[in-house]
Formats: structure tokens, sequence, C-alpha cells
């Protein structure tokens, strides 16, 4: 039987979300700005991390940090059906907090940081292009599951927030393409075009196969200590 007025809860919750991660790269774009080299772009990756610890600490739907779920163990229906709900959820999010801040700064020179946000996730004029948007958004994903794993299994534990807030730095810091992050960054950079919906889709499809490494990991740790 399908739960409705979970799939209502999680749709809310996945807006509270999309909030959660545009707030993240608000801020990773406000501090590469004003942070000049790459101190700025370190202190912007490491503080995009609040946003997913938001999420993980309220416990806001985040497509990103639920998908990994389905290769841990057999969901039912409305699980399955609540990954779209809160994709939808956490798109309109992160893109309405994006164009809130294109309004707020559209007259500004923070727009610079913003457009080459935005440039170099929407170049895609060869197959290299889109074969290192594919890789990165994989794993990126696989950052994601392993720092909201992390997190739950220490909740509010120092290692929690600590291996939380390595993962989320790692993959802003290496230029992985988060599907939400995308979304906030496109719609402060005033931004949807083709390619622009290219990128989300490709980076929703490979966000998504992403933790399946990170589920497969536990599983051979589980297995050995099982053995021990």
């Amino acid at each position: 039987m399908i739960d409705f007025k979970n799939l209502g809860l999680n749709f809310l919750k996945g807006i509270l979300a999309g909030l959660s991660i545009g707030l993240g790269g608000f801020l990773y774009i406000i501090l590469s700005h004003y942070v000049p080299g790459e101190g700025g772009k370190a202190l912007g990756s490491l503080f995009f991390g609040v946003g997913l610890f938001l999420v993980c600490t309220f416990g806001f739907s985040l497509y990103t940090g639920k998908i990994g779920l389905i290769y841990e163990e057999k969901k039912d229906l409305t699980f399955y059906l609540s990954l779209p709900v809160m994709l939808i959820g956490n798109a309109i999010g992160a893109i309405a907090l994006g164009y809130l801040c294109y309004f707020i700064f559209k007259d500004t020179d923070v727009m610079n940081t913003v457009n080459a946000a935005v440039t170099s996730r929407i170049t895609l004029s060869s197959f290299d292009n889109y074969l290192s948007l594919m890789i990165k958004s994989f794993l990126c994903g696989l950052c994601v599951y392993l720092a909201v794993k992390l997190f739950t299994l220490n909740r509010l534990k120092p290692i929690g927030i600590i291996g939380l807030l390595t993962f989320v730095f790692i993959f802003v810091y290496c230029g992985f393409q988060h599907c939400i992050a995308n979304m906030f960054y496109f719609g402060f950079g005033n931004t949807f075009v083709g390619e622009t919906f290219i990128n989300l889709a490709l980076c929703i499809l490979f966000n998504s196969f992403g933790p399946v490494l990170g589920v497969l990991f536990f599983r051979i740790i589980e297995q050995k200590y099982k053995k021990e």
C-alpha cells in the first residue's frame, strides 16, 4: 500500500534539503569569491558541508543521500516512489534559493564566480567532457553516500561529523558534480539552457550509481568482522 502522507512529507522535507544544499553552495561561492587563491576554494569546500550537515541532523530528504539505501536492502513501494518525489522537492528548494541569490547579487562582481562555476559544469563540447561529467558525478555519489553513512553510524559524534565534512570537502574541492548543488548554481547564474538539462540528467543518473561502491565496501568490512 502506498503511504501518501509519507510521500507528502518527503516532498516538504525534500524542499528543505534542497534549500540546505543551496546554502552550502552559497557559502562555497561567497568564500571562493572573497577569500583569495586556493584558500578560498578550500574554505568554501569545507563550509559547503554545512548544507549536508543540516540535512543529516534534521532528517531532511535529500535524493543523493537516500538513493544508496536501495543497494543496501529491498525497500517497500512507498520508498521507491518517494525518491522522485524528494528529488522534485530538492530541485524546487535549490533552484528557488539560487534565483533568490541571483536577484540579490546580479549586479555585483560575485556573478563572475558564479558564472565560472556554471560554465565549468555545462561545457559539453566533446566526448571527453561527457566522460568527465559522468565520472565526476559517479564519484560525487560515492562521496555523499560515505559522508551520510559515517554520520548515520556515528550520529553527532566527532568521527561522524569529521567523516561527513571530509567527504564533502573531497567532492567539492575536486570538482565532482552534485545534481542538487548544480541546480542551485544554475539558478544563481540564471542559466537554464539545453546543456544545463543534459548536465542535470547525467548528474542525477551517475550520482545514483555512485553509492554502489560504498555499499560493497561496507559489506566487505561487515563480512570481515563476522569472520573474526
